[in-house]
């Protein structure tokens, strides 16, 4: 019970220290397309898209510790300058709460896009996104760290700087991506997106911060096994000074319903020195719902019981068709 305290105590205090590094993370990060790469604003088939992804993190240390709900909504919304090339545009908003003071993170952003078609047969596309929005960071319980401060006394270097007031910065984001049909079995993408593009001032510490670069690569092939099974290995490798992270993912589509279209989603992954993951999901047609369970192998691991985090997501493509327009058709007898 002791040691449970401590690490809560460590948990708590040391968010601090990663005030100006405090960003966001999902396991299902294809299931928040609009924050992993504004490139992929609008990448689909449909009228318009809409989804959502919530993430709850070490609540088996401390209850509610790191909670992060995030939306968007895109859609493809005019033709482009050539009969293949079309432009996204959507939004995104998040929220992310981490540890008992509620230091508090948060965003809304506009992203929009262009699809550039390449060959004959617009197999492949080369698309770029541009992302712009306000980004606010807060610590919504200066209380609770009034409490924990009597532990570190005067020798607590931030007494006195923190405000619970919201710090905003206008926000700045850019991406590209790759999408090839490269036969009928392989299909493969690939994107690299900068965050923070303007390096702005935000910190609640009271003193002047500038976020670094966030840098993301990401990739997948999709491979056609058969008519009923496609895997999909995948990564995500990101840089947000001072933390590297890289996530690599195995997942799985096995259609169990052909005349509904219904597939079962499923797979493995592994953030390195992080957690290990599984994940799991149904897919109706049109809408996607999946979960992933993050199993800690860091040095909490024992802390937590082994559990990290737990995440819920879905996704939702509208098709809207417009009716055609049919001109009557009199038939005259003869006789």
């Amino acid at each position: 019970m002791m040691y449970r305290l401590l690490i809560v105590c460590l948990v708590c205090l040391g968010s601090l220290n990663w005030l100006d590094a405090q960003e966001i993370h999902w396991t299902q990060y294809e299931m928040a397309p609009l924050l992993l790469n504004p490139a992929k604003t609008g990448d689909f088939h449909g009228t318009f898209r809409v989804g959502g992804i919530y993430r709850n993190q070490f609540s088996s240390i401390t209850p509610n510790a790191f909670n992060t709900p995030g939306i968007y909504v895109d859609a493809p919304v005019i033709k482009g300058f050539r009969d293949n090339d079309w432009v996204g545009a959507g939004g995104a908003l998040f929220v992310d709460r981490a540890g008992a003071l509620g230091l508090q993170t948060g965003g809304f952003f506009l992203s929009g896009s262009y699809h550039f078609a390449l060959g004959q047969e617009a197999n492949t596309y080369i698309v770029a996104g541009f992302q712009t929005g306000a980004y606010a960071k807060r610590i919504r319980d200066i209380d609770a760290y009034n409490s924990e401060a009597i532990i570190l006394g005067e020798q607590d270097p931030t007494q006195g700087m923190l405000s619970d007031q919201a710090e905003n910065a206008q926000e700045y984001a850019a991406g590209l991506m790759f999408k090839s049909k490269l036969s009928e079995t392989f299909n493969l993408e690939a994107g690299f997106a900068i965050k923070h593009l303007n390096r702005a001032n935000l910190s609640p510490l009271g003193r002047g911060g500038r976020l670094p670069w966030r840098t993301t690569a990401h990739g997948t092939l999709d491979i056609r096994v058969n008519d009923i099974l496609t895997l999909s290995p995948g990564f995500m490798f990101e840089t947000f000074d001072p933390v590297d992270k890289l996530v690599t993912q195995v997942r799985s589509k096995v259609l169990v319903n052909e005349e509904r279209n219904i597939y079962i989603t499923g797979g493995l992954g592994l953030r390195w020195e992080d957690s290990a993951h599984l994940l799991f999901g149904l897919q109706f047609d049109d809408l996607q719902v999946s979960v992933a369970y993050d199993m800690t192998t860091s040095d909490l691991a024992n802390a937590a019981n082994y559990f990290g985090a737990f995440e819920i997501a879905a996704s939702y493509i509208v098709k809207i068709y417009k009716k055609p327009e049919v001109d009557p058709v009199i038939f005259c007898p003869r006789f």
